[in-house]
């Protein structure tokens, strides 16, 4: 009898009480991993300002991912305009006139950047639909299956096609219908 197999009626016994301690733990920690659900409005606001603005040195990051100086001081400003009353448009406008529209992390949604906006969801639905009829046309059709030759076939009733082929190819009509080549079988 080896060891596993007289363990496991041990596990199936006991296999609850041998979780417990991993539930625990992880009840216990639980807290440690959240996501600071303490944090001040202001601060949240903040966060929230900070996700939506690219840092203008690391192109394709936002100023609170960037770990660079200028996406610090960004943060700091933004920061400082919230707890002087300003709103997320208000402070957005601002470092738009001071970077440009580049700095947004998404596009407007008017004028030319309604592009951005309605294209990729149209072209989803343009794809969901021809998926969709092409999808329905395939189960619709009927299957046209066709038994294949079985090689069996009356040579009489295939001449008429052989001398058109030979006619076609510009042979000589074959005298004998299994005679492919066109020639009597004389080897010329």
């Amino acid at each position: 009898m080896s060891l596993v197999s007289a363990a496991l009626p041990f596990l199936r016994r006991h296999s609850l009480w041998l979780l417990f301690p991993v539930f625990l733990a992880a009840f216990l920690l639980a807290p440690a991993c959240g996501s600071g659900l303490d944090l001040p409005l202001l601060e949240k606001e903040a966060q929230a300002v900070d996700r939506t603005l690219i840092c203008p040195v690391c192109p394709g990051e936002t100023i609170d991912q960037s770990q660079v100086e200028l996406a610090k001081q960004m943060q700091a400003l933004v920061r400082e305009q919230l707890q002087a009353g300003w709103s997320k448009e208000q402070i957005q406008d601002f470092f738009v006139e001071r970077y440009g529209p580049s700095v947004l992390a998404s596009p407007p949604q008017s004028g030319f950047n309604l592009v951005a906006w309605i294209v990729p969801p149209a072209g989803v639905l343009v794809g969901i639909v021809v998926l969709w009829t092409v999808l329905r046309g395939i189960s619709r059709r009927p299957s046209r299956q066709t038994a294949p030759p079985t090689g069996g076939e009356d040579p009489d009733a295939l001449k008429p096609y052989l001398l058109q082929v030979d006619a076609l190819l510009g042979q000589e009509p074959s005298p004998d219908p299994t005679n492919k080549g066109g020639t009597s079988g004389d080897g010329g």
